[in-house]
């Protein structure tokens, strides 16, 4: 009957234990209402509708990148790469870390037993005869278990249990940027690959160019400086072959390394041609600012900031006296077969308060630290937002300009390709120079080249409003 009222008074004070924290409020903002601009974007719209068993966030990575082999290489990642391997460990520390703190919530319970064997010398007994003494004993007890009356531990595992969640968020950072890297690193690949394809063709055509020269060279046609100015150009051409077959080459390895294992080849781009551009969902104009929120960018740091609420209450709680209770019941006798009959019960009960009184200030500067951990923390949430609201900013800025360019460039690129054939021609009839030639062939490369970059550019303005949005 007295174990019992005791126990429910325990149960009582720790139901009412005070939390010393401050209650959270979620910092403002500070960036405009919205996020969209005056146009909007019209972009690709995304499906909501999906499979049963497939993810949300593996909904919209496959609909953002729609190209199959892109795709096998993204999941190849996410199944292999180092760095997003590390990032999930990460997450099992902490949750094991958060496990850790939240135990000293409940009191540990062990079963001790025990035997001693002691000989007494004949000097210090009574009767001048050695004696040797036996003693058992078992039991079941807590030891040193803090009543948190003052919410100390609970908030140090509220801590514990907003760090865990930080990392999980950290984790979904890490995703979603190994997911824009290996896209990012495919299409450079597909770039690498085109711009080889162009300068091939390119230094096929010149050399068929400089044949013809030495042909009308040794038919007295033609002058030995347009055939040394065909043999530089054929040379150029063959220089940038070679480098663009380097860059082939590097880019191949940047992204056998994201995915974490040798990419089969059918996973490869193959220049431009089927490397379809990610499209993003459609932006409108008034999407709210609080979209933001759901980076894990920001999450991550929120979680930050409620981790720094829960400090300040763990170093408030300080100030105040500490309450632990250690006790325990069982049996003991000085025979082993005796142990657990009538009359060898034991028990023992023994609560200890300590009470702060002079520690040098050290309570006082933990808090300190804390406040202004609290402080950082607010900061570093105010600026996830805003760096957020700059690269959504930034990426609808860019993709509005990119379709412009890249019919800008398309019309550049057929003019100085008729304007190719027609020098060609011009000086294949003997009424025009070789000077015209170069000059054509010099401008439609050049203009084949700026496409093939400009592409690589709006494919990588793409994946880089889709990692603002947080579309992982």
């Amino acid at each position: 009957m007295i174990r019992s009222s005791a126990a429910a008074v325990v149960l009582a004070l720790l139901g009412g234990c005070a939390n010393l924290a401050p209650d959270y409020r979620q910092p403002d903002a500070p960036v405009p209402a919205t996020l969209g601009n005056a146009d909007g974007y019209a972009g690709k719209a995304i499906d909501s509708k999906g499979s049963q068993d497939n993810t949300l966030e593996d909904q919209r990575w496959r609909q953002v990148f729609t190209a199959p082999a892109l795709q096998a290489v993204i999941a190849q990642a996410l199944a292999n790469n180092r760095d997003w391997r590390m990032a999930m460990l990460n997450v099992e520390k902490a949750r094991a870390q958060y496990q850790i703190a939240d135990s000293a919530r409940m009191p540990s319970i062990n079963a001790t037993g025990s035997g001693t064997h002691q000989r007494t010398p004949g000097t210090l007994t009574d009767n001048g005869a050695a004696r040797i003494g036996h003693q058992y004993a078992a039991g079941v007890g807590i030891s040193s278990f803090e009543l948190d009356f003052f919410g100390r531990v609970q908030n140090l595992s509220e801590a514990a249990f907003r760090d865990y969640m930080a990392t999980t968020e950290a984790r979904q950072s890490a995703r979603l940027s190994l997911i824009a890297n290996v896209a990012n690193g495919w299409y450079a690949l597909a770039a690498a690959q085109q711009k080889l394809a162009v300068a091939r063709a390119t230094l096929a055509s010149r050399q068929e160019t400089q044949q013809l020269i030495e042909r009308r060279l040794a038919a007295g046609v033609a002058g030995e400086l347009e055939l040394r100015e065909a043999q530089t150009q054929t040379e150029t051409a063959a220089v940038d072959v070679a480098r663009y077959l380097s860059q082939v080459q590097q880019s191949r390895n940047a992204l056998q390394l994201l995915a974490g294992a040798p990419v089969d080849v059918a996973s490869l781009p193959d220049g431009w041609q089927g490397a379809a551009v990610p499209g993003v969902p459609a932006i409108p104009a008034d999407l709210p600012s609080s979209a933001l929120l759901q980076r894990p960018d920001v999450k991550q740091a929120e979680q930050q900031l409620r981790a720094a609420d829960a400090n300040i209450g763990a170093a408030r709680a300080a100030f105040f006296p500490t309450i632990t209770l250690t006790a325990n019941a069982g049996a003991a006798s000085t025979q082993l077969n005796q142990l657990f009959k009538g009359g060898s019960g034991t028990w023992l009960f023994a609560p200890q308060i300590n009470l702060p009184i002079f520690d040098g200030g050290r309570n006082q500067a933990n808090l300190d630290a804390a406040k202004v951990d609290r402080e950082l923390a607010v900061a570093g949430y105010e600026k996830a937002i805003q760096s957020g609201f700059r690269e959504v900013a930034d990426g609808l800025a860019q993709l509005q300009g990119d379709a412009d360019q890249l019919a800008a460039q398309s019309r550049v690129l057929a003019a100085s390709q008729q304007a190719l054939k027609l020098a060609d021609a011009r000086y294949q009839k003997g009424v025009a120079g070789y000077l015209d030639v170069l000059l054509a062939q010099r401008s439609y490369y050049g203009a084949q080249l700026v496409q093939i970059d400009l592409q690589q550019e709006q494919a990588a303005n793409q994946i880089g409003l889709y990692k603002a949005l947080a579309l992982y």
